[in-house]
């Protein structure tokens, strides 16, 4: 076990040094390509602290990071905070951040009520909700138009690259002291059993609240770089299938309830969701290739590839 976590260490550092030099000597489109797969993971590692530590399965992990794309944007483009100059960038994206995470602890209770599949569709219910907002307040949102970025506070794909792979470490390290931490004692107790850790005291509803307040903070920073990044933001965008299923799906493919099984299953997925889309040429629907995707792992590797590679390391080390 040592040995596999030594190999998993060397392997996370030299992915790290790699992604740090793309920028330095790839092409702008695997800077792009890179650019957005660090992106989906981080919504992935956000989703695994709810569906692989907990067991919670959330198909909303993408209203963060939407709502604070949306929010970043249309305080900038309201020139309110024209007067704290080159800050106003950061300030904006702060304040998106806290409305996110106010909005999460707002959804904890209703959400909290209920569990399994019907938590999974309230979740969605949240992201079709919020997408109904924007589309009917267009004086506000622009509507099915969506919004465009002011020029001036426009980043460069190369600054919005190394903010994306900050964020990418950050929310590893998230979900590695979390799975270290008590609350990640309290939050595997829940998982294994809700009626023993009531038993043993622990505020159920508390902990699964500070869980998604936790796990909608990356995503927000994610969505309010993404919304700078992009210089227009719309429905589809923000808020559009990918945001919702990449993310579950790379966890799953990865191995959910392990840190460093949704960066796996996210460059896997990613992977395969460029190569179909932009080499393969394939005129299917994206929702198809999701679902393809996701029909697959849980028919050939429920597990996931890490959780796969460990139970097959157990078995020869025993046969040894």
């Amino acid at each position: 076990m040592g040995s596999a976590r030594g190999v998993m260490r060397v392997a996370g550092g030299l992915a790290v040094a790699v992604s740090l030099l793309i920028p330095l000597v790839g092409t702008r489109d695997l800077v792009t390509a890179t650019f957005f797969t660090g992106l989906y993971i981080v919504l992935a590692l956000n989703y695994d602290i709810l569906g692989g530590f907990l067991g919670y399965m959330t198909l909303g992990q993408g209203a963060f990071f939407g709502v604070a794309a949306y929010v970043t944007v249309l305080l900038l483009n309201s020139a309110r905070l024209d007067a704290l100059g080159r800050a106003d960038m950061l300030v904006a994206a702060l304040v998106a951040v806290a409305a996110t995470a106010l909005m999460a602890f707002g959804f904890a209770y209703p959400l909290f009520r209920l569990s399994g599949a019907y938590f999974a569709i309230a979740t969605f219910a949240m992201v079709l909700l919020i997408r109904h907002f924007i589309l009917n307040l267009p004086d506000l949102t622009g509507g099915s138009y969506g919004v465009y970025v002011n020029p001036r506070h426009y980043l460069s794909l190369t600054v919005a690259y190394y903010l994306g792979l900050g964020l990418l470490l950050a929310s590893a390290w998230l979900n590695h002291a979390i799975a270290g931490s008590r609350l990640g004692l309290a939050v595997a107790a829940i998982r294994e059993s809700e009626l023993a850790a009531s038993t043993i005291g622990l505020d159920l509803f508390r902990v699964k609240r500070r869980v998604l307040v936790l796990s909608a903070i990356p995503s927000a920073l994610a969505g309010a770089v993404f919304g700078l990044q992009a210089g227009y933001i719309d429905v589809d965008a923000a808020l559009g299938v990918d945001k919702t299923l990449l993310p579950v799906i790379m966890a799953l493919m990865g191995g959910s309830g392990r840190v460093a099984g949704p960066v796996v299953g996210g460059l896997v997925v990613r992977g395969i969701d460029v190569t179909l889309k932009n080499y393969l040429h394939l005129t299917v629907p994206a929702l198809a290739i999701y679902g393809l995707i996701l029909l697959t792992i849980g028919l050939l590797m429920p597990e996931g590839v890490l959780n796969v590679a460990v139970r097959r390391r157990r078995l020869a080390a025993r046969s040894v």
